[in-house]
């Protein structure tokens, strides 16, 4: 519900006790002296909207609790195409939505702020998005603009970076292999140089036949292992499929619905096709265990019968060794020499097979990674349409820009940790170098523990790169290191010359006064959803309010309805607000004294912010008023 405005809010219980309010649509000014209730009034709004606030300060929330504890809180709303909505909600707990005529309305969360969508500030957290030049609430204003396309890409994202995650610990097992088998071949030796240099057995034979018996009895003994893994595997795949198909029979046999359940009819329905599907997969399982059970019964005494002729050529290699004891132990040292052999040819059939295999993970590494990258640009796609749109809306005082790829934050955290315990002295130095880096280059240096590369990247001298790659490669994966997020950085300007040719500085490096000021024509422009601003103008520059914001309020107030908790008259006033609730307090409770347009409410203006019509008329006189 993009388009809406509220109507109308009463709160039953607090500082605001008994309190109720209609507001317009447009520009609505809400003054009055410190301590009238007007950020309690704030509050009121947004908890009942929004919930209570996650990463709020502890200051904000005891003064919600303190001003509107167990208060019931009630905001009725205004749509062109829409009926009224109703929202009912003691702060701290769930609201009640409803239509005005009390039928519930279900499957809606305040909470999430896409439903009665309220964009909420206070001047303190105006100018905190106005310091973080990267982090995450700059990018914020951007994304929640375009809420469901940016869920689906984060998903996106959050699939391809499994798949990464995937392919690097297949790509970590496969290394962990290769280096096995590596070493394994390495503790062989060189196996055919040792036959080779054994003296020909049938010189030393009395019996030819011992010869043709260790031949074959080295061949019983890898036809034993391959019975053996025959049997293991008949054994463990009928096991697996006992145990998954019992898990997901069990899983399968329960109801979605709860007992007495108005859904009951669904439910039943539900429950009837997994009963269908319970059956037949109850059915493929007896029939795959009685292939396998069969399979295991049909081969069992084939192989006790290749275990008896293994036995009886056993015993008649025995006798033959008998025969010819010195024969024999040269046979047996041969048969030791070419097993050896063997198990080398062996060994580096599985090396070239892992070889092949970390290769082929790695060609659907690059694949995956440029799957990944095209789904992050998506990102900054999406960011950037979003920042011209604002742009048009802004006007030339202020400026919005994305720059892709530009906020290192969490490069920069993970080789923070990487270097912390470690005795490198100036770290901040040593950081600001190695952010230079891009992660997939220092990804390649870690693995392959390259000083020299590190030095040519960063200058810092061999040894220290040195004691760097150290430290990092205790701490850093480098497959994960090349994919580490990096983000976009939104740049908010603002144009502070006065004169001749623009000049803009980004809002982290303004003035207090200039921040907010930068931040609100964003705000304004960001949607069509009431905005909600308290007390911005506590830095406020009054030149740039003129400048920008008034003329950004007077543009888009036929849109959208802005309510300005304020001390500043410029904004009520040049800002032509349709409404100007005027409240005051007894120190026990606030209250609304007064509502209307600015000429009703002219002396109050004149009073409250402007300091009184006596220094109001000092400054119509010191500045040539008439």
């Amino acid at each position: 519900m993009a388009h809406w405005a509220i109507d109308s809010v009463s709160v039953s219980d607090g500082f605001l006790s008994d309190l109720t309010l209609r507001l317009t649509p447009g520009l609505v000014c809400v003054i009055g002296p410190r301590g009238s209730g007007k950020s309690t009034l704030a509050e009121a709004l947004r908890v009942t909207l929004g919930g209570m606030p996650n990463g709020a300060t502890k200051s904000r929330l005891d003064f919600i609790k303190a001003t509107l504890g167990g208060a019931v809180v009630t905001v009725t709303t205004q749509a062109a195409e829409r009926a009224a909505i109703v929202v009912r909600r003691v702060v701290g707990q769930t609201a009640v939505v409803s239509w005005a005529d009390n039928r519930p309305i279900t499957g809606v969360d305040l909470d999430r702020g896409t439903f009665l969508p309220l964009d909420a500030y206070s001047g303190a957290e105006i100018e905190t998005i106005a310091d973080e030049s990267v982090g995450t609430r700059r990018k914020a204003l951007l994304d929640d603009l375009c809420p469901d396309e940016m869920q689906q890409i984060h998903l996106d994202l959050a699939e391809r970076r499994r798949e990464l995650d995937a392919n690097g610990d297949a790509i970590t097992a496969a290394r962990r292999r290769m280096t096995d088998l590596i070493e394994q071949l390495e503790e062989l030796g060189d196996a055919k140089s040792r036959v080779d240099a054994l003296p020909p057995v049938l010189d030393q034979v009395a019996s030819p036949e011992l010869d043709t018996s260790s031949r074959r009895r080295l061949k019983n003994e890898l036809e034993k292992k391959a019975a053996d893994r025959i049997t293991a595997t008949l054994s463990g795949v009928r096991e697996r499929v006992a145990t998954a198909a019992t898990e997901a029979l069990t899983d399968l046999d329960r109801s979605v619905t709860e007992p007495d359940s108005p859904n009951d009819a669904v439910g039943k329905r539900v429950t009837a096709v997994l009963t269908s599907a319970r059956a037949e997969l109850d059915r493929l399982r007896v029939g795959f265990e009685r292939v396998v059970a069969a399979a295991a019964t049909d081969i069992e005494p084939l192989f006790a019968d290749l275990a008896v002729a293994h036995a009886a050529q056993e015993s008649e290699h025995a006798r033959l060794q008998q025969l010819n004891l010195q024969a024999a132990q040269a046979y047996e040292a041969r048969t030791v020499a070419e097993r050896a052999v063997a198990d080398a040819a062996d060994l580096r059939l599985k090396r070239d097979s892992a070889g092949a295999k970390l290769a082929l993970l790695h060609e659907a590494r690059q694949a995956l990674k440029a799957n990944y990258l095209l789904t992050r640009d998506r990102v900054s796609e999406a960011r950037e349409r979003v920042a011209a749109g604002l742009q048009l809306g802004t006007g030339d005082r202020v400026r919005i820009r994305v720059q892709r790829n530009a906020d290192w934050l969490e490069y920069q955290e993970r080789l923070s940790i990487g270097l912390k315990g470690s005795s490198l002295r100036n770290q901040g130095e040593l950081l600001a170098r190695l952010v230079e880096v891009r992660p997939e280059v220092m990804a390649q240096i870690l693995h392959n523990n390259d000083a020299g590369e590190l030095e040519t990247q960063t200058m810092l001298g061999r040894e220290r790169c040195r004691k760097v790659l150290d430290a990092l490669r205790q701490a850093e994966d480098p497959l994960k290191l090349e994919v580490v997020t990096t983000d976009d950085k939104v740049c908010i300007e603002l144009n502070v010359a006065t004169a001749g040719e623009p000049h803009f500085k980004d809002a982290a490096e303004l003035s207090r006064g200039q921040k907010c000021t930068a931040l609100l024509p964003i705000l304004l422009a960001r949607r069509d959803a009431p905005l909600l601003i308290d007390q911005p103008e506590d830095n406020l520059d009054n030149h740039f309010i003129y400048e920008t914001v008034v003329g950004a309020i007077r543009r888009l107030k036929p849109r959208r309805q802005m309510v300005f908790i304020t001390h500043n008259a410029n904004i009520p006033v040049l800002g032509g607000a349709d409404l100007v609730v005027v409240m005051n307090s007894d120190g026990r409770r606030g209250y609304v004294q007064k509502t209307g347009s600015v000429d009703d409410c002219r002396s109050e203006i004149v009073d409250l912010l402007e300091g009184g019509a006596e220094a109001f008329e000092l400054r119509r006189q010191c500045y040539g008023g008439s």
